[in-house]
């Protein structure tokens, strides 16, 4: 018993290694598309969302500004959010729609939807949206000061 206690007390720990590599994977991805708005802007356009122009950079640089707020771990809960919300958005709009007309069977069009790496992001960053950053984070830091 006093095993699990001890391990429980570094529970942190991967949960900073996950919020960490999330927080990258929006960074690094967002970096790409900053790079290239124009044809993340495409993507846009090909998905059928107006203002593509407009509205591309808008989303990769709030995808960079989460991004780097949940690896440091600052505005967690309100990052996380913002982040969950773009991944609806890519579901619904350039993921579902190709899927759906590959797989018309409700059955197989869901099972192949909650396959998409989407779907654990949005857990991922709904878990964040609820309970914040663990202790080592910047939301943490300032917690403690008060």
């Amino acid at each position: 018993m006093r095993s699990f206690r001890s391990v429980r007390e570094y529970n942190w720990v991967p949960m900073l290694v996950l919020r960490v590599t999330v927080g990258f994977m929006f960074t690094s991805g967002a970096v790409g598309k900053l790079a290239d708005t124009g044809a993340f802007a495409a993507t846009f356009r090909d998905s059928g969302i107006p203002f593509a122009d407009v509205l591309a950079p808008v989303v990769a640089v709030l995808e960079l500004l989460g991004g780097v707020a949940l690896a440091i771990g600052v505005g967690t809960r309100v990052s996380a959010l913002v982040l969950a919300l773009v991944m609806v958005g890519a579901l619904v709009t350039t993921i579902a729609p190709p899927l759906l007309e590959k797989h018309p069977a409700p059955i197989s069009f869901l099972s192949n939807l909650f396959y998409q790496p989407e779907w654990l992001l949005i857990g991922l960053l709904g878990w964040w949206t609820c309970t914040g950053a663990e202790r080592v984070s910047v939301d943490a830091r300032l917690a403690s000061r008060r």
